[in-house]
C-alpha cells in the first residue's frame, strides 16, 4: 500500500488540498498521511486542524513552527524550524510520497525536508507568478519537487522551463475549483454559521466581503493599506464582513488596521476569523463584491463570477480572468471600483483554473506513479 503524506500549513491551503485528499481517502491502496502544521494549528487562524478532523481526515501528527511576531525574521526562523521538525516527522511515518501547496514560506521548509530525505515530493501550484519574495519560493520547491500539478497551461511552461521534465508535468486545475463547484449546491451560510463580530449582517441584503493580506516585502506599509482599504469600503455604504490576515510578516498592522477601524463611531464592518473551505466559497457567491488581495479573488472567485477588486501588489503577475478589477492603495480609486464592480453584478464563470476535476486527477496520479531510486526515473 502507497503511503501519501500530505501536507498541510495554513487556513488557505486545505482549501485547496481536501480534494485531493478525499479522493486519496476513497482509495484502498493508499495510506493518506496528513501533517498538520505552522499556522494550521493556532486559535487566531481558525484552528484549521479542527476542520480537517472534523471532515473525518486521519491526522497523523501536528508539527509547530510558528514564531510570535509575524515579521520577515520570524519567517525565515519559521521555515528552517519546520524543515528540522518534519524530518523528524517524516522519519518517523515513512511515506512515499509528499505533497505541498503553493508558495508560503513554510512550505519551503517542508520541500527541502522531504527532498533531503530522499522521498517523492510532489508540488502542486507550482509556475504561478504573484510577485515579491513568493515567486523565488515558488520556484524554489519547483526545483525540488519531482512531480508538478501546475493550474493553468501558461504555469505548466513555466515549470517545464524550470525543470526541462514535461514527462513528470501534469496540469491538472486547481484543486480549489472542485471545492468551488459543490459550493454552489449547498445550503447558504447563515448569520449564526459565519459568527464572528462587530455589527450584524443581513446576509439576504447586499453586503462585500473584505480580504487582504500583508505583502512581505511591503510589511511596514500594512497598516496603511489595509486602512485605505476599510476606508474606501466604509466610503461605498455597502455593509462588509472583513476576515483577519493569514499568518505573514505585516500581520499584525493588517490586524492593527482592521481593531481601529472597529473603533470608530458608524463602522459597518463584521470580522471574521475563519470559515470551512466549502463554506467560504459558498459564502462568496453571496457577495456583491471582493475587495482585498486574496488569490480566491484571482482563482476561485473566476470560476463562481464574483466581481473582484484586486489591490497592490501581492497577486501581480497572476493569471486572471474578467472579473478581476486592479487598484493600487489608494482609497478613493477603490471605493470608485467597488461602485462599478457592484453595479456590473456577475461575471460568467470561467474556466482558466479549472473545471472542478483537479483532486482525483492528483490522486490518480499520486496513486500509480512508478517510484524509482532517484527523480531522474519518476514516470508519470
Amino acid at each position: 500500500m502507497r503511503k501519501v503524506c500530505v501536507v498541510v500549513t495554513a487556513r488557505p491551503s486545505w482549501a485547496k488540498l481536501e480534494p485531493v485528499c478525499r479522493a486519496l481517502q476513497a482509495r484502498a491502496d493508499v495510506e493518506l498521511q496528513i501533517v498538520a502544521c505552522a499556522s494550521a494549528l493556532l486559535e487566531r487562524y481558525g484552528r484549521v486542524v479542527d476542520v480537517i478532523a472534523a471532515q473525518g481526515y486521519p491526522i497523523a501528527e501536528q508539527v509547530y513552527s510558528v514564531y510570535e511576531g509575524a515579521t520577515l525574521e520570524t519567517s525565515a526562523r519559521e521555515t528552517g524550524a519546520l524543515c528540522t521538525a518534519l524530518a523528524g516527522t517524516f522519519a518517523r511515518l515513512r511515506p512515499d510520497v509528499v505533497l505541498v501547496m503553493a508558495d508560503r514560506h513554510e512550505v519551503l521548509g517542508a520541500a527541502q525536508a522531504a527532498a533531503y530525505s530522499h522521498l517523492l515530493l510532489a508540488h502542486c501550484q507550482g509556475g504561478e507568478r504573484s510577485g515579491s519574495v513568493d515567486d523565488k519560493v515558488r520556484d524554489s520547491i519547483t526545483a525540488l519537487a519531482d512531480l508538478h500539478f501546475p493550474c493553468t497551461e501558461g504555469a505548466g511552461f513555466r515549470v517545464y522551463s524550470l525543470t526541462g521534465a514535461w514527462d513528470r508535468i501534469q496540469v491538472t486545475g486547481c484543486p480549489s475549483i472542485d471545492v468551488a463547484r459543490e459550493a454552489h449546491g449547498e445550503p447558504p451560510v447563515t448569520a449564526e454559521e459565519l459568527g464572528g463580530a462587530g455589527v450584524p449582517i443581513d446576509l439576504s441584503r447586499p453586503f462585500g466581503v473584505v480580504l487582504q493580506h500583508p505583502v512581505t516585502s511591503e510589511a511596514d506599509e500594512a497598516e496603511a493599506q489595509m486602512g485605505a482599504t476599510l476606508h474606501a469600503a466604509d466610503e461605498s455604504g455597502l455593509p462588509c464582513v472583513v476576515f483577519w490576515p493569514g499568518q505573514d510578516a505585516g500581520a499584525e498592522g493588517v490586524s492593527k488596521a482592521i481593531r481601529v477601524c472597529q473603533t470608530q463611531p458608524g463602522e459597518r464592518f463584521h470580522t471574521v476569523r475563519n470559515l470551512p473551505p466549502h463554506r467560504f466559497l459558498r459564502f462568496l457567491t453571496h457577495a456583491s463584491v471582493l475587495v482585498g488581495n486574496s488569490s480566491a479573488g484571482i482563482r476561485e472567485s473566476s470560476y463562481l463570477g464574483v466581481p473582484v477588486i484586486d489591490i497592490g501588489s501581492r497577486q501581480q503577475g497572476r493569471e486572471r480572468a474578467s472579473n478581476v478589477v486592479w487598484c493600487p492603495h489608494d482609497a478613493g480609486r477603490i471605493a470608485a471600483a467597488m461602485a462599478r464592480q457592484i453595479a456590473h453584478g456577475r461575471y460568467p464563470s470561467s474556466p482558466l483554473y479549472g473545471t472542478g476535476d483537479a483532486g482525483p486527477k492528483i490522486a490518480e496520479v499520486l496513486a500509480h506513479v512508478r517510484l524509482g531510486v532517484d527523480s531522474r526515473s519518476v514516470r508519470v
